[in-house]
C-alpha cells in the first residue's frame, strides 16, 4: 500500500471511530455518569495551575505537558494522526481543548473529560480512557454499565491503536480496560476474545519502552497476581507462567521510586493478598495504610484514597477475625464473586 493509501487508510479508521461516539449504545453519550461525590475545588487546575502541577500529577509516568510545542512535534512526525484529527484553528487552540479535558479530569468532571477528549480525535485518547476507566472503576455500580464503558474503550483503541503509539496513557488505559474486564467476566470468556495474550503483549512492549513507569510497573506485578486470584497457582502457572517472584519483583521496583500513588499502594496490597492469602496479611495491611494516608491531589487520587480507607478498615477487622472472611474479600469483583468491584 502506497503512503498515499495508507494515509488515506488510516483517516477513515479514525472516522469511523469518532463516528461511534454518535451512536445510542455509547456509554459516553448514552447515559449521565454519577458525579464525583467529593469536593472539587481542591482539585481546580485553572489557568497556569495545570502547568505548575502537572509533573506532580503525572509522577507515576511523567507524562509530557500537550502544550504547542509537544502537540506540534506530534502532530509532524506522524500525518496519518494529523489526518484523523478534527479541523483546529491553530496549534494553540488544539493544546488549549485538551488541556480543559485535562482540567475537568482531575477535577473530576469524568464524563466531560471523556466527551472533550474523544472530541479533538486520537489526540485525545489518553485523557479519553483515563477518565472512562477511571469512572468505571470507582464510580460506576451498575455492572453492565461499567463492562461497557470497558468495552467502549477497547473498541476504540483497537481502531487507531496505530495512531496513539506515542501516547502511553491512552496505550495503557486501552490495557487497563482490559484488565479490569477481565477481572469480571468469566475465564473462558477472557481466553475466547483474547485478552490474555494482547494484554501480555501491549504489557511487555510498554515496560520496554518506559521501563520507569510506575503504572506500568505495578501492572506487571498485578498481572501474574490476577491470573493466580482467577485460576489458582497451579493453574495459573502451568497456563501462563504466573509467578509470585515477579509480582514481587514489579511491585518492589515500582514502590522503590517512592512516587507516593495510593492506587499503586493499593494494588500491591491487593497483590500480595492473591498470592500470599493470609500468609501476607501483615504486609498488605501495610502497604493498605500507606495508600489510605496519602493526601490526594486529584479528584482521581482521591478516589483512590477513600477506598483504600475502606478496604483497609475492612482488612483489619478481618486481621482481628483471624482471617476469617479473607478469602470472600479475595474473590469479590470475579465471576466467583459479582456483587463487589475493586
Amino acid at each position: 500500500m502506497t503512503p498515499i493509501l495508507r494515509i488515506f487508510a488510516a483517516g477513515l479508521l479514525a472516522l469511523s471511530a469518532l463516528c461511534q461516539a454518535d451512536t445510542s449504545d455509547n456509554p459516553v453519550t448514552a447515559f449521565e455518569w454519577q458525579a464525583f461525590p467529593y469536593e472539587q475545588a481542591p482539585y481546580d487546575y485553572a489557568g497556569e495551575r495545570l502547568n505548575e502541577y502537572w509533573f506532580q500529577l503525572n509522577r507515576a509516568t511523567d507524562y509530557p505537558f500537550p502544550n504547542a510545542d509537544y502537540l506540534s512535534a506530534v502532530l509532524s512526525s506522524n500525518p496519518e494522526l494529523r489526518l484523523a484529527t478534527p479541523e483546529f484553528e491553530s496549534v494553540e487552540q488544539l493544546a488549549g481543548k485538551l488541556q480543559q479535558a485535562w482540567r475537568e479530569f482531575y477535577k473530576g468532571n469524568f464524563q466531560a473529560a471523556a466527551r472533550q477528549g474523544y472530541a479533538i480525535g486520537p489526540l485525545g485518547h489518553g485523557v479519553a480512557f483515563y477518565s472512562q476507566a477511571t469512572y468505571g472503576l470507582r464510580l460506576e455500580n451498575d455492572k453492565d454499565k461499567r463492562h461497557a464503558l470497558w468495552e467502549d474503550i477497547i473498541a476504540r483503541h483497537e481502531k487507531t491503536a496505530a495512531l496513539t503509539q506515542h501516547d502511553i496513557m491512552a496505550r495503557y488505559f486501552a490495557f487497563y480496560a482490559m484488565a479490569r474486564l477481565s477481572e469480571e467476566i468469566s475465564s473462558p470468556t477472557v481466553l475466547s476474545r483474547g485478552y490474555m495474550d494482547t494484554m501480555t503483549s501491549e504489557l511487555n512492549t510498554m515496560a520496554e519502552a518506559e521501563p520507569y513507569n510506575v503504572f506500568v510497573l505495578a501492572a506487571k506485578g498485578s498481572m501474574d497476581a490476577g491470573i493466580v486470584r482467577k485460576m489458582g497457582h497451579f493453574m495459573g502457572r502451568m497456563a501462563y507462567g504466573a509467578d509470585d517472584q515477579v509480582v514481587e519483583n514489579y511491585y518492589n521496583a515500582a514502590l522503590a521510586q517512592n512516587r507516593l500513588i495510593a492506587n499503586v499502594h493499593l494494588e500491591a496490597a491487593q497483590s500480595l493478598l492473591y498470592i500470599y492469602k493470609q500468609k501476607a496479611l501483615d504486609r498488605a495491611l501495610e502497604q493498605m495504610r500507606i495508600a489510605a494516608g496519602i493526601a490526594p491531589i486529584s479528584a482521581m487520587e482521591a478516589l483512590d484514597s477513600f477506598h483504600a480507607k475502606k478496604l483497609l478498615k475492612e482488612l483489619e477487622e478481618i486481621k482481628q477475625d483471624n482471617g476469617i472472611g479473607l478469602r470472600d474479600y479475595i474473590k469479590r469483583g470475579t465471576e466467583s464473586g459479582k456483587n463487589y468491584y475493586l
